[in-house]
């Protein structure tokens, strides 16, 4: 925010004020303003076709305009919004949505301090502005916390957060979930693997002898991961059975809920003997 106006990594820019008729199509943002109790500016949203959107049974009574990567344009105008955030994934429709003549932003945290900032502009939009620099303060604690416990522990963990396996990718420095594991004093394996989703050849993996290794996106079972290569079981993280699945939901979401997710990792990460 600057100058009394929200500007987004893509230029686009709107006043930082109130909205009462918001359309939105990021899970996070919808999860926020639930929490800081500014549900009631959502007129419509873009549901998502298999995690769900947190509170559940409430957001699920909501009206919506499509799924978060295929939006409706006539269901759009039909709800009359006075502002439409949109998430990364629907950059295709951000013109389409300024031509129609409403005004529309884009949320796009990467890392775990933008998801700080995104709570208060959030409180900004929605009017709940006090609610959510609590929010924020809770969650900046949360993740202070973490920083103080791993300086006190020295850690030489290395891991990765799988995107898929065929190929295996993984989540780079840049992703936010990157950024969970340099906040939790871990060693990122795909850091020095060039692209936004590298790929980890099995040569690669087996050299790196990763400690531990977790699934998120389409990765459901830490079978998928095992049988996907087979120097998976001859890494520590194999030998150690310490491959498991992160919830999604929760680890790839620009919410309040990544800081508490973050806490789950944290235990399993200290549960490893490296």
């Amino acid at each position: 925010m600057e100058n009394n106006e929200i500007v987004d990594k893509y230029g686009n820019k709107i006043e930082a004020r109130e909205y009462k008729r918001i359309i939105v199509t990021d899970p996070g943002v919808i999860e926020i303003l639930f929490k800081i109790g500014g549900e009631k500016s959502i007129v419509a949203i873009g549901k998502t076709t298999k995690s769900k959107i947190y509170p559940y049974e409430k957001v699920e009574k909501l009206q919506s305009i499509g799924s978060i990567s295929n939006l409706n344009l006539e269901k759009i105008v039909e709800y009359k919004p006075d502002l439409v955030v949109v998430s990364s994934m629907m950059l295709k429709n951000v013109e389409s949505i300024k031509k129609l003549g409403y005004k529309v932003i884009v949320s796009n945290a990467s890392n775990l301090n933008e998801i700080l900032e995104l709570i208060s502009v959030v409180g900004v939009i929605s009017g709940r502005k006090n609610e959510a620099e609590d929010l924020r303060k809770v969650s900046s604690l949360k993740l202070e916390k973490i920083i103080k416990e791993n300086h006190k522990k020295s850690s030489n963990l290395k891991g990765a957060i799988l995107f898929s396996t065929s190929p295996m990718t993984a989540f780079s420095d840049d992703s936010l979930p990157g950024d969970v594991l340099k906040h939790l004093g871990v060693t990122n394996i795909a850091s020095n693997v060039p692209g936004q989703r590298p790929i980890l050849s099995p040569e690669y993996i087996l050299k790196e002898n990763p400690d531990f290794l977790a699934g998120a996106m389409s990765l459901d079972s830490p079978q998928q991961i095992i049988e996907a290569s087979n120097v998976i079981a001859k890494t520590k993280a194999g030998k150690n059975k310490n491959i498991f699945i992160l919830d999604s939901s929760l680890m790839l979401r620009s919410s309040y809920r990544i800081f508490d997710e973050m806490e789950v990792l944290k235990s399993k990460l200290e549960k490893i003997k490296n």
